[in-house]
């Protein structure tokens, strides 16, 4: 829920770093007061995103830690083990969620006045780049945002 509540900060983060001509010479409260709920396109593809990160993210740790034998006969896991964990679920949550995260930016990133849907992005993307352009930019993701859920799922659990 937060997520979708911050959504406007994320969709001028995305502008700013994909169409900045788009925000030239305008404050944030011009924006926020001129483009109003626009602000909150890719909201559904947000939602959309989270649901299947998260049972990767859940579903990857607990496969992990299965496969290292943890749980069974009451067994509890190291700090090491709950990291490892983490990773595998970090690691699966993102790579799932990355398609949707595509067209979600996709949205964000055009003009405000634009009327394309999500769905119009989605066939033009897999049109023009393939189903390789659903995961473009998974590896920097991985590298930011991995070690930043990583290290959070890892407290959480120990």
């Amino acid at each position: 829920m937060m997520i979708v509540i911050l959504l406007p900060l994320d969709a001028l983060k995305v502008k700013s770093q994909t169409s900045p001509e788009q925000l030239k010479g305008r404050g944030v409260i011009e924006i926020f007061t001129k483009e109003g709920f626009g602000l909150y396109r890719g909201a559904g593809l947000t939602v959309m995103r989270n649901a299947p990160g998260s049972f990767a993210l859940f579903g990857g740790n607990t496969a992990a830690k299965t496969f290292m034998g943890i749980g069974e006969d009451g067994m509890q896991a190291t700090w090491t083990q709950d990291a490892i964990a983490s990773c595998v679920g970090a690691t699966a949550s993102i790579s799932v969620a990355q398609p949707l995260d595509v067209i979600k930016t996709r949205i964000q990133s055009r003009p405000f006045d634009s009327p394309e849907s999500g769905g119009t992005i989605f066939k033009r993307l897999i049109q023009n780049e393939g189903v390789g352009g659903l995961f473009k930019g998974l590896t920097p993701k991985l590298l930011v945002v991995g070690p930043k859920l990583v290290f959070s799922f890892t407290v959480a659990q120990h």
